[in-house]
């Protein structure tokens, strides 16, 4: 049976949660529990080395935070995802890493490959298009795909573009408007839906006294009424593990939501 093993590339702990909820709603389980050891040739190695590196006695603070460790992995049959927490913009450099540690166990011409016979490797970006666009973010990722592969592998997105074995793949996250925008304008009319006063009051509260002059450090609105909505469910947690657990998304809204139908279809797609 063939082995897919496709690494997902999300800029913040949210898109990884959302993301998981999508597919585990559609057929994909949870494989967090299983032992590096026991994931497939060659990523378990992958996974090995990186793994080593929380031994940190003789790292730096810095040099630890560049670990490269899924933040969740889901499988389906024998397809593999592992889903990575990578940052926006200004953590590039780490998602090149992760694209040359992959791209570096594809064999060569006339190299003896590691990779047994069947196996795929892939990477695939998960992007806000924010005020820039999808084609702007779509420029910008294949410049930084550049600098690894020599190579600009797109021209949109929901892409499959295949270079000397390794998959490559994009989606970039939008609005109503499906050009500008991020997760949340998917994510808050999902959560909202069937919850429109919880989420209304949750705006209400947050209007009348946020106040910048207390010298907010970063203030997302949308980021805030998730947290805020959060709390009647799970005390004290983080937005990840709401978005996570809570019921303001259900399976059924999942299925019926055309964007995360957009999102399964596309990941779906690269098996």
């Amino acid at each position: 049976m063939a082995v897919q093993i496709i690494a997902i590339l999300c800029e913040g702990p949210h898109d990884v949660e959302f993301i998981s909820r999508i597919l585990k709603h559609n057929g994909y389980s949870s494989n967090d529990k299983l032992k590096i050891k026991d994931f497939p040739v060659p990523i378990n190695g992958l996974l090995k080395t990186e793994a080593s590196k929380t031994n940190v006695e003789d790292f730096n603070l810095q040099e630890v935070r560049q670990v490269l460790l899924p933040s969740s992995t889901l499988k389906m049959d024998s397809n593999y995802y592992l889903l990575y927490t990578m940052g926006g913009d200004s953590k590039k450099d780490i998602r090149k890493q992760l694209l040359n540690d992959f791209f570096t166990l594809i064999p060569k011409e006339n190299e003896i490959s590691s990779i047994p016979e069947g196996t795929s490797l892939g990477i695939v970006y998960f992007l806000d298009a924010d005020d820039k666009g999808i084609l702007t973010r779509i420029t910008e990722l294949n410049e930084e795909i550049n600098e690894v592969l020599n190579v600009k592998p797109f021209t949109n997105h929901k892409e499959l573009f295949i270079h000397q074995g390794l998959k490559l793949g994009s989606f970039i996250f939008t609005g109503t408007d499906n050009e500008k925008g991020k997760l949340e304008d998917l994510l808050m009319p999902l959560m909202k839906e069937n919850n429109e006063k919880i989420f209304d009051d949750a705006n209400i509260y947050l209007t009348k006294y946020f106040d910048n002059a207390r010298k907010a450090q970063k203030y997302d609105n949308d980021k805030s009424t998730v947290g805020v909505v959060g709390q009647l469910q799970i005390s004290g947690a983080s937005n990840t593990v709401c978005i996570k657990k809570s019921d303001f998304i259900t399976e059924e809204k999942v299925k019926a939501n055309l964007k995360c139908v957009e999102i399964f279809e596309y990941v779906n797609s690269l098996i």
